[in-house]
Parts: structure tokens; C-alpha cells; sequence
């Protein structure tokens, strides 16, 4: 794995961890997990910038933000039972077959 993959997926695990921590937040009532999830956003931010250094930005926010979404979708449903209609689970499967082709293909 070259250090620009390296760098993108410590971003996105950073994402979704911040969004598993402001979740226990509970709207920043609790300070620590408040805490705890702006300082893994301003990390995934920091790795986000090497990975832009050398890949071009819309290929990274796409594979970003997509695999951030799914991701913590995944967490949402296996924590805290979040429930898919099929249209959502037809979505996410147009958002990898979308990572899959511009992995491979751009």
C-alpha cells in the first residue's frame, strides 16, 4: 500500500471515528467524547492534506466521503440498529461499484 492508500484510510477511519464519538456526545453534553471527535475530524483532516499532495482532489473526496458514508453506516447499523429500506442498500452498492471504477478505471 503506497502512502497516499495509507494516508486515505487513516482519514476515513479518523472520520468515522469522530462521527461514532460525536454521537456519544449527545450533542456535545458530553465533554470528552465532544472533545474526543473534534480532535479525530482535525486528524482526518491533517492525513486528508498529505493524501491531496499527490491525488487529485475529486478522486479523493469521492473516495473519502463515500467510504466514510458506508462505513459509518455499517457502524450505525451493528451499534445502533439502524435499519435499511432497499433503496438505501441500492445506493451504497451504486457508491462501491462508484469506488470500484474510479479505483480501477480513472
Amino acid at each position: 500500500m503506497n502512502n497516499e492508500m495509507l494516508f486515505l484510510s487513516l482519514s476515513i477511519l479518523l472520520d468515522v471515528a469522530a462521527n461514532i464519538f460525536l454521537k456519544k456526545s449527545n450533542g456535545f453534553r458530553q465533554k470528552l467524547w465532544g472533545l474526543a471527535a473534534i480532535v479525530s475530524i482535525l486528524l482526518a483532516f491533517i492525513a486528508f492534506s498529505q493524501v491531496i499532495k499527490t491525488m487529485d482532489l475529486s478522486i479523493a473526496y469521492a473516495f473519502w466521503g463515500a467510504a466514510g458514508l458506508i462505513l459509518t453506516t455499517f457502524v450505525d447499523m451493528t451499534f445502533y440498529g439502524l435499519r435499511l429500506k432497499n433503496s438505501a442498500i441500492a445506493g451504497i452498492a451504486c457508491m462501491i461499484t462508484g469506488i470500484v471504477l474510479i479505483k480501477y478505471v480513472a
